[in-house]
């Protein structure tokens, strides 16, 4: 037996695909995510005066990339910088968590005040697709401390991107200052 669906079928499945595709693309108007520290980080009780182990983190990130060598075309990436406490008894306190453009200019900062990430606790810092104010050349730098001699934190981050049928995805890892700048 064959099935046979008919135009009336055919214009009934086309009106539900269609409705879903609609459904499916309705964005949030709310605020765009910036980072998950709001969720996963306490206010920090403890000053920067009372640390055993300290240090200021370079993450290099990139919001646009170019692509082609025969014209001149960018591709837009989303960017998620995520913080990792690897000791699994003691506490870590970012002090700070700046995003700065491709010339050096302070673009964003993440935290109100110093905040606490627990052992073994994580926190990303997003960047959205659709912010470049970074460019090519965008960094953030992430000042820590801890009470405790503990190893320094893990620090990384994932640029995601698509440009036609292609997805781009790669990583860059941070890299410890000597000496940490306290700015």
């Amino acid at each position: 037996m064959r099935w046979q669906i008919g135009w009336l079928g055919v214009a009934f499945a086309t009106l539900l695909f269609g409705l879903g595709l609609f459904l499916g693309s309705q964005r949030r108007t709310s605020e765009p995510i910036h980072s998950t520290a709001g969720e996963r980080l306490q206010p920090a009780v403890t000053g920067a005066s009372e640390s055993a182990t300290s240090g200021t983190v370079y993450v290099p990130v990139y919001s646009t990339l170019q692509l082609g060598l025969t014209r001149a075309m960018t591709v837009d990436l989303a960017a998620t910088v995520s913080v990792r406490n690897v000791s699994i008894a003691h506490p870590i306190t970012l002090d700070w968590v700046r995003y700065y453009d491709s010339l050096g200019k302070q673009v964003r900062e993440y935290l109100e005040k110093a905040s606490t990430l627990p052992p073994m606790g994580s926190v990303e810092f997003v960047i959205q697709r659709s912010d470049t104010t970074g460019g090519p050349g965008a960094n953030f730098l992430i000042r820590w401390h801890a009470a405790a001699a503990v190893d320094e934190p893990l620090i990384e981050a994932i640029m995601l991107g698509q440009s036609g049928n292609a997805g781009i995805s790669f990583g860059s890892r941070g890299r410890a200052l000597i000496p940490a700048p306290e700015r």
